[in-house]
């Protein structure tokens, strides 16, 4: 592997994969071949105990099972952090329990290498060759040792996709059920994501529907308040607020923000948020405040922020200072035992589900 043109194949493969599932078993073949190894094995876990994820690409399944079972007598764990080390040089004994598995799964040669990520993730590389084999060499070594630097920045970012992702489900599934209609937008009107509470009325149809996968405003006022914010988006980073008029004569409060382009492809232009009529009204303030002992201006405040505002348009509607509103959110935060404005939002909506019950 001196070829530096291998070497980067090597690397690509090693990124390539952190987006599929599961993430790692392209990689450790790619390995596996270029060490002219019978297996490469990744297993991960937390601290040096237990195993949470066990990948060796085209192993025997009950194989893997097995060494499962009986991890707890592998001797060949607790190597120096990123430090190299093969087998014979590490282990003085091997455990009877330990040495039986060896000789079933005819694993002779075993070169490896440990490295710890935070907060207390344990993850341990081995190139595994029949017992036939030659030993590992310098050659082998010389490639691992290359590695470790990659390795290491590979886990973090696999660490913080995953938690990325599973953030972004959990927000999603929040919002899905807020009474506030969520549409993104390309700039020709195409519906490029919508929550479920937009899907709904689009769904009804009273105001707004999808027609060939755009948005369609059943009045010509709606429609010239969309086309005029789609023309004229807000600036990145601010937001517009926009009302309109529903069946009966009530009015839809909406408000309409920039999507980055890099988040959407290059079609995405603008969020839209309409204040969903046709769902339960949340608690009051006074539910609020004997559930929660808020004073009369948090309660206030949380009322906006449920009903969709943003914090500053929340203090302005309430005709208080910023710095203010800052300072009964942390108050607010503490006493409902959240942490930020979405888990907020859903907690009040949950109360007022619960009040109309």
């Amino acid at each position: 592997m001196s070829d530096d043109a291998a070497f980067v194949d090597l690397l690509e493969t090693l990124f390539g994969g952190l987006t599929r599932s599961p993430p790692w078993e392209a990689f450790l073949r790619a390995l596996a071949a270029a060490t002219d190894t019978t297996y490469a094995t990744m297993l991960i876990g937390r601290g040096c105990a237990g195993i949470d994820a066990h990948v060796t690409p085209d192993a025997d399944p009950e194989r893997t099972q097995q060494y499962r079972q009986i991890s707890e007598a592998d001797p060949f764990v607790g190597l120096p952090e990123g430090q190299v080390v093969s087998f014979s040089d590490f282990v003085n004994h091997i455990p009877a329990r330990f040495q039986d598995w060896m000789d079933v799964a005819r694993t002779g040669q075993i070169l490896g290498v440990d490295l710890y990520r935070k907060p207390d993730i344990s993850v341990r590389l081995r190139l595994t060759r029949d017992d036939s084999t030659r030993d590992f060499g310098t050659v082998e070594k010389a490639l691992l040792e290359r590695l470790i630097p990659h390795l290491r920045i590979a886990l973090d970012l696999h660490a913080r996709l995953t938690t990325t992702q599973a953030e972004s489900q959990l927000f999603s599934s929040a919002m899905a059920d807020l009474a506030v209609a969520t549409l993104i937008l390309d700039r020709g009107g195409r519906i490029m994501r919508r929550n479920a509470v937009a899907a709904r009325m689009l769904e009804d149809g009273a105001i707004l529907t999808e027609q060939g996968g755009k948005l369609d405003l059943r009045t010509h006022a709606a429609a010239k308040t969309i086309n005029h914010i789609l023309s004229h988006p807000p600036a990145a980073g601010e937001e517009s607020q926009f009302e309109i008029a529903m069946p009966g004569g009530q009015m839809l409060h909406g408000r309409a923000r920039a999507v980055p382009s890099s988040a959407y492809g290059d079609g995405a232009w603008v969020a839209l948020f309409l204040a969903d009529q046709t769902r339960p009204a949340g608690p009051s303030g006074d539910t609020l405040r004997d559930r929660f002992q808020l004073t009369r201006s948090e309660a206030a405040l949380a009322l906006r922020l449920a009903e969709g505002a943003a914090l500053a348009d929340a203090a302005n509607e309430l005709d208080i200072a910023y710095n203010t509103a800052r300072s009964h959110l942390r108050a607010i935060f503490a006493k409902t035992g959240t942490h930020r404005q979405i888990q907020l939002v859903t907690l009040i909506r949950t109360v007022g589900n619960i009040q109309a019950i």
